[in-house]
């Protein structure tokens, strides 16, 4: 079959309970252009346009059929508002002091919130009431790739730490829920509860029924191709090299924001739809550190 003839693919996602079905996507648009243009979530804002500075991350769910898992972890619109009742992240982050100008404070509370949810999925022991199963060395880490230029790190810090149940509470700064001198039960009570059930968004399950073997999508200038096997991939390189056309295998694409002289490519083929296995441990170059820890610490338990 020629490419030419390939159909376009419908893409159908979720947004804060929102059902969105795109006959067909173009391959040079962005993720915020579509929350900020076509969705009331304009809490997500444009800071560097080179996916370094984590005013844009948002939380992405994405669900694996081969090992029958829900992922979570954030790729670049906050997760409360006036009228429903702000988290817990939110009101800690404001109580800490950690926000002056606000540009960088959504994304701050995303990368948190990714990260515990994703310790809450952990076998780790129950921690006491109001705190994450999340660790001191992770909260601080969570806002590793958000930059703030205005209100310092120290703050934000105190408010991701807060979290953690191995956490000093004699360590964090200064804040406005108590006052020195208070008892750590008191100081503990006075904090805004933290629930980790609280407003935890459930997977759509007409996402997981969904089954797509390649995935392809175009403009007039640049295609999209998500591949399910190595033999396709290999049948797509084989069809567009000998007539010139640029390639680009992809993983994350983030060089594509940092990198902006570049032309770009006529075709982009995305890596990621083959890449898991039951069968098992190899680890192929495409796949993230963070991953690669993720499933090595599962081994070992």
């Amino acid at each position: 079959m020629e490419e030419k003839s390939v159909i376009p693919t419908s893409l159908v996602f979720d947004v804060n309970g929102n059902r969105f079905e795109l006959s067909n996507v173009d391959p040079s648009s962005t993720l915020l252009h579509f929350l900020r243009s076509q969705t009331p979530f304009t809490s997500v804002k444009l800071g560097c346009a080179e996916g370094g500075c984590g005013a844009c991350v948002v939380l992405i769910s994405k669900y694996d059929p081969v090992l029958d898992i829900v992922e979570d972890f954030t790729a670049s619109s906050c997760i409360g508002n006036s009228k429903d009742g702000f988290h817990p992240i939110q009101e800690r982050l404001a109580g800490f002091h950690a926000s002056q100008c606000g540009f960088c404070t959504p994304g701050m509370c995303v990368s948190l919130f990714g990260t515990l949810v994703n310790a809450e999925k952990t076998n780790r022991p129950e921690p006491p009431p109001g705190f994450s199963k999340v660790y001191v060395t992770e909260a601080e880490k969570a806002i590793a790739g958000n930059l703030c230029r205005c209100t310092g790190y120290r703050p934000i810090a105190d408010a991701c730490k807060s979290f953690a149940a191995d956490v000093d509470m004699e360590d964090l700064g200064l804040n406005s829920f108590w006052r020195k001198g208070d008892s750590k039960d008191l100081k503990l009570s006075k904090l805004p509860q933290y629930d980790s059930n609280q407003k935890n968004s459930k997977f759509p399950m007409f996402l997981k029924e969904i089954k797509r073997d390649n995935v392809f999508f175009a403009s007039v200038k640049h295609s999209w191709h998500s591949p399910s096997s190595l033999k396709e991939v290999q049948s797509l390189l084989k069809l567009n090299q000998a007539n010139g056309t640029r390639i680009k295998l992809v993983v994350s694409n983030t060089g594509m924001g940092y990198y902006k002289d570049n032309e770009g490519y006529d075709k982009y083929i995305d890596l990621r739809g083959f890449l898991s296995s039951q069968k098992s441990i190899r680890i192929k170059q495409v796949l993230k550190l963070e991953q690669q820890c993720q499933y090595l610490r599962q081994l070992k338990h």
